[in-house]
């Protein structure tokens, strides 16, 4: 399974309490291609997503990839591998869709591993974008497994924090909000729309963090 994986220079020196220098990030550039259908203009996102009179964008997807739209290879730069993959639909009935990896024309350089979840119809329910940090074995035998954890943790925390500072002044501020920043999440729904962004830094300790947007009524079908 193609991974491509950054290397994570950890600095020579570290900060009292274990703090360090997280690396600076570079702002996500997701522009929107394709007109919004009136229902999507128009959709106001929960209480809990009010930035006051500034209106908020419309969670409909990343990387150059749409929610809801039927999946063809065009779409992407490339697929890497696809394999069948159950998930629930409506009524928590057990269906059959498709998990691609794919290389998307619109990457993230916050992000290294890219998927698309598909329902049985074909459709794009899901889109995951996941990002692994790592430091040279030398490096890390140097430092101890322990310190090696912190050191890897409080990076990894560091570029979630930023993203979901990002995220918040587009979509609003999160709906929901794990004990010490290990997830985020943020909803947009109305009558016809249910859409949702997560990113989760639950497994920062091993340097891996994940953003998720979904589609809920494409997913139930």
């Amino acid at each position: 399974m193609y991974r491509k994986f950054a290397r994570l220079i950890l600095p020579l020196f570290i900060f009292p309490f274990g703090q360090v220098y997280a690396q600076s990030l570079v702002n996500e550039t997701n522009s929107k291609e394709n007109a919004r259908s009136p229902s999507e203009k128009t959709m106001q996102s929960t209480s809990a997503n009010s930035t006051g009179d500034r209106a908020v964008e419309v969670i409909d997807g990343a990387f150059g990839i749409r929610l809801g739209e039927s999946f063809t290879p065009s779409m992407v730069a490339r697929v890497l591998s696809q394999s069948q993959h159950t998930y629930k639909g409506a009524g928590a009935t057990e269906r059959r869709g498709t998990l691609y990896q794919i290389i998307p024309k619109k990457p993230d350089k916050r992000f290294q591993d890219y998927f698309i979840r598909t329902t049985s119809e074909g459709l794009i329910y899901a889109i995951e974008g996941d990002y692994q940090y790592e430091v040279e074995p030398a490096q890390g035998k140097k430092m101890g497994r322990v310190k090696y954890s912190r050191v890897i943790r409080s990076v990894c925390k560091s570029a979630v924090e930023n993203l979901a500072e990002e995220l918040q002044g587009r979509y609003g501020k999160p709906r929901g909000k794990g004990w010490d920043g290990e997830w985020f999440s943020f909803r947009q729904f109305s009558e016809t729309s249910n859409k949702s962004l997560k990113l989760y830094a639950n497994r920062c300790r091993t340097g891996l963090y994940s953003i998720i947007y979904k589609d809920e009524i494409v997913q139930r079908g």
